[in-house]
């Protein structure tokens, strides 16, 4: 009930993340013929570049000194690698932000992908909030897929 009264005000208030079409939560997958494992994705060349231009402005995961908005993913990369991988969410402690070989159970792309909404009876307050980047519309599914194969590959840092 609680999150029926969640979602209700959040619908009237036109927040992002709401669901003013009334259309339920989207739990997304990629396509039958997706291949994980090609092209090769590395995370400086590929990634990073892709955090810096949609996720690391000041006001969002781009401050070098606070809490980034809980996520770092700012110019310096070795940081946003080992803030990334393996760590607990915070709105949701029982998956990591990037399960390295695991797309599905990272949250960073569930964030990414705009599913964590799935997930929400999980996370912390029974709603996972917004999907990422926030206000905005989701990144391009070719966007998107360079982060989940660099996922799916290993979420090496190289």
């Amino acid at each position: 009930m609680r999150k029926l009264v969640v979602a209700f005000a959040l619908t009237l208030l036109g927040c992002p993340g709401s669901d003013p079409g009334g259309s339920s939560c989207e739990d997304y997958s990629p396509p039958a013929g997706f291949d994980a494992q090609s092209p090769k994705v590395g995370f400086a060349a590929d990634v990073a570049p892709i955090f810096k231009q949609s996720c690391a402005f000041s006001t969002c995961h781009g401050a070098s000194t606070g809490t980034a908005n809980g996520v770092y993913l700012g110019s310096d990369t070795a940081r946003v690698h080992t803030g990334l991988v393996s760590n607990k969410a915070t709105e949701l402690p029982t998956m990591p932000l990037v399960t390295p070989g695991d797309p599905r159970n990272s949250y960073l792309m569930r964030k990414i992908d705009g599913s964590q909404c799935a997930l929400d009876a999980q996370c912390t307050g029974g709603l996972c909030q917004d999907s990422m980047p926030k206000a905005q519309d989701k990144l391009p599914v070719e966007t998107r897929d360079v982060v989940r194969r660099w996922i799916a590959q290993g979420a090496k840092n190289d």
